[in-house]
């Protein structure tokens, strides 16, 4: 079992929040967007006080940065193509999963239309990913600066991920004599008020037409995890400590101007 915490911090000075949230949450990877913080202030944040001390692997990624608490050998580097980077893990107990961390461009400067094309891309990086290694126990996390409804994340030629674990367990489908993988996106449980956590993960109020939250932070499950997933797998992080991330029904402006995930990976 992994435990992994993603956060685009918005290049915000962030490094005590991130130990208080890896201690709390028992993280074993830490996954970043928009990181200004530098690796060896982040690390000594990280290590003070604990017994299971962080160590920043090789990276290539422009756009992300890793931090663990696994031996180096055990996290791979596949590829980091752009926008998102893949990686192999082998974690002592269980079998090697695949992490797929993206920090997709933002709607400041790509289309909608741009967005759900490019995405193709990486569906491309992971299929191939998946092939070399020769397993589809495959997680996406990121900040996908789309909503789960948007033709990008739910559309068959992007990541095709669907709200219903049974649809996802089909594992695939034939679109106009392509096949096309499913994941299973548990984000869409998370839309709204009427939820276990907040409406979303980012908070956007500009424009004619907006839906105010939106929930571009998300993970993606294959379903060759989902026979291990559990309910509450995956949080969205309001609180570190006796600090609320929420100001008046928003996100406060004291942290980044996303919300944190964790999320946990079972094989």
């Amino acid at each position: 079992m992994l435990r992994v915490l993603f956060w685009n911090i918005n290049r915000k000075p962030l490094a005590e929040p991130l130990r208080h949230l890896c201690d709390i949450h028992d993280i074993d990877i830490l996954v970043l967007a928009e990181s200004g913080i530098s690796d060896s202030l982040l690390l000594t944040a990280l290590n003070r006080d604990s017994e299971r001390l962080f160590t920043k692997p090789i990276n290539y990624s422009t756009r992300l940065s890793f931090f663990i608490r696994l031996p180096e050998d055990l996290f791979t580097s596949v590829s980091d193509p752009d926008y998102c980077a893949i990686r192999a893990i082998d974690p002592p107990l269980g079998q090697q999963v695949l992490l797929v961390a993206i920090h997709y461009p933002s709607k400041l400067y790509a289309s909608d239309q741009e967005q759900s094309l490019l995405m193709h891309r990486i569906v491309e990086e992971i299929r191939e990913a998946e092939r070399r290694y020769g397993h589809m126990r495959t997680v996406v996390v990121g900040d996908l600066n789309m909503n789960p409804f948007e033709d990008g994340v739910c559309g068959s030629e992007g990541l095709h991920a669907v709200m219903c674990k049974g649809i996802a367990k089909r594992e695939a489908r034939t679109v106009h004599g392509k096949k096309r993988f499913f994941f299973y996106n548990p984000m869409w449980n998370f839309l709204g008020d009427e939820t276990r956590g907040p409406p979303g993960t980012y908070y956007y109020s500009r424009g004619v037409t907006t839906p105010f939250w939106n929930t571009f932070d998300q993970v993606l499950y294959r379903p060759a995890l989902l026979e291990a997933y559990r309910e509450h797998d995956v949080s969205i992080i309001t609180e570190i400590g006796s600090r609320s991330l929420l100001h008046k029904g928003r996100i406060a402006d004291t942290f980044s101007d996303h919300l944190p995930l964790i999320f946990t990976v079972r094989t």
